[in-house]
């Protein structure tokens, strides 16, 4: 038996103790038995049973207490590690991608230069981003690929205005649609044509970005400097960049979606000497460039582009146009490049793509059954091909080339994360390429190239 002064010595120590730390299970236990056997009462009980603010520390900021730590989520699942608080203030996700390529070529055999075949890791890479305050976004991004690490993403973004998101740090420039799309999503193992202009001169940099954007709407622009990679190709120093894109979407459902959209934007170069390269590969580890054009004396580099896309149900379209202009020192000739890619698609299963209007651009295809052998369900089959036409000043310029190409992609989703690739590509209509035959003639004969690639992100 408790004696009298004994019970109110536990009851004490127990509002002691209980008034510093928020009520769990066994403590509204022990709370309930101290009510029945009237040790505390209904007022005492009343105000221990409630839940505790968090510390607050001297500078006002929110401290997570050990109290808070019951309301910390952690997750794993098909977007890789996540943690965030219940108030959602903060978040933190990590994960990343890998996409491993087998690569060859046909036709080359009788070129001047042969391709280089075989296997690499096209991309490795690493990320973090989340929120703190819960204004504040960040992504930090980074590829291992080739034996190297490059930093493609590092910024944070402000997003307490209504509307509005500014951004700063190292990041896309607001250029293409296609280049704006993840390689993650893409339907091809590579990027098309136009990206033969938008890539040397509007991919990644360092600068500041202003968005504003809706369901079925974006609008963007941004002021940057050069990209986080050391000065290639005879640039002393790094230059200036604006870049704009607006985009928007009459018709948006998840089934049938109509986008249109238009681009722009001026890079100026701060030395007399600088120079500027247009490229692309058979495949990505081939080395055989079949457009390679190297421009020197470079002032600057404008671009403008328009870009329309639509879906209904599992078929899909999208193109686009880019016209790009060098402007030239000491009296060089100023140069005209053009640019565009037609791409057709058919999800043999059924699925519609995944179209984000605020961003203007589409998203990885998502089965409706994920691949299972004792389920006997398959994943998503998705068909696609695409037509793709560059011309480098062809005619107006010595070093000038033109460059068609057919691609056609079979890709198997086998859930959504894992997605194998199969394609094939045929480069025709080569003139003026610095790769001739082995006599020396201009090419005739396309060149056949094969890529597949087993895919996996989080």
């Amino acid at each position: 038996m408790l004696t009298n002064k004994t019970a109110k010595a536990l009851a004490l120590g127990t509002l002691t103790t209980l008034s510093s730390v928020t009520v769990q299970a066994d403590e509204q236990q022990l709370l309930d038995m101290l009510l029945k056997n009237g040790t505390i009462n209904q007022s005492q009980y009343d105000e221990l049973s409630q839940p505790k603010s968090p510390v607050k520390s001297v500078s006002k900021q929110k401290v997570v207490s050990h109290s808070d730590t019951g309301n910390v989520k952690v997750s794993v699942g098909e977007k890789g590690l996540k943690v965030e608080t219940a108030d959602k203030q903060f978040k933190f996700q990590f994960g990343g991608r890998l996409q491993m390529d087998a690569n060859g070529d046909v036709g080359d055999d009788k070129l001047s230069q042969r391709s280089t075949e075989g296997v690499e890791m096209r991309r490795a890479r690493l990320y973090m981003k989340g929120v703190v305050w819960g204004d504040y976004k960040y992504m930090i991004e980074a590829d291992f690929a080739d034996n190297t690490v490059a930093v493609k993403d590092a910024f944070l973004t402000y997003k307490g205005f209504d509307g509005l998101e500014i951004t700063i740090g190292h990041q896309k420039k607001p250029i293409s649609m296609e280049l704006q799309e993840s390689s993650n999503d893409i339907m091809f193992t590579e990027r098309s044509t136009v990206n033969v202009l938008t890539a040397p001169a509007f991919d990644r940099a360092i600068g500041l970005h202003f968005k504003s954007s809706d369901k079925d709407w974006s609008a963007q622009i941004g002021f940057y400097g050069d990209s986080m990679a050391p000065e290639k190709n005879g640039n002393v120093d790094e230059g200036w960049a604006v870049a704009s894109r607006l985009t928007y979407a009459p018709i948006n459902t998840k089934t049938q979606v109509l986008h249109i959209g238009a681009f722009g934007g001026y890079k100026g170069f701060s030395s007399a000497n600088s120079r500027i390269k247009f490229s692309s590969e058979t495949t990505h580890m081939s080395n055989l460039k079949l457009t390679n054009v190297s421009v020197d004396k470079v002032n600057g580099v404008g671009i403008a582009g328009i870009e329309a896309a639509y879906m209904f149900g599992p078929f899909s379209a999208q193109s686009e146009y880019a016209h790009e202009w060098v402007t030239r020192n000491s009296g060089e000739k100023d140069l005209d490049l053009n640019a565009v890619y037609v791409q057709l698609a058919w999800t043999l299963t059924g699925e519609s793509r995944k179209y984000k209007g605020s961003d203007g651009e589409f998203k990885y295809l998502k089965p409706a059954e994920q691949f299972s052998w004792q389920n006997g369900t398959w994943g998503a089959v998705e068909l696609a091909s695409r037509y793709g036409l560059s011309d480098i000043a062809y005619g107006s310029y010595s070093k000038g080339t033109r460059e068609q190409d057919i691609t056609v992609a079979l890709n198997w989703y086998l859930n959504n994360n894992v997605r194998l690739m199969a394609d094939y590509r045929y480069a025709f209509d080569l003139a003026g390429s610095a790769v001739t035959n082995l006599d020396g003639s201009d090419l005739t004969n396309g060149i056949h190239s094969f890529t597949f690639r087993t895919q996996f992100k989080l």
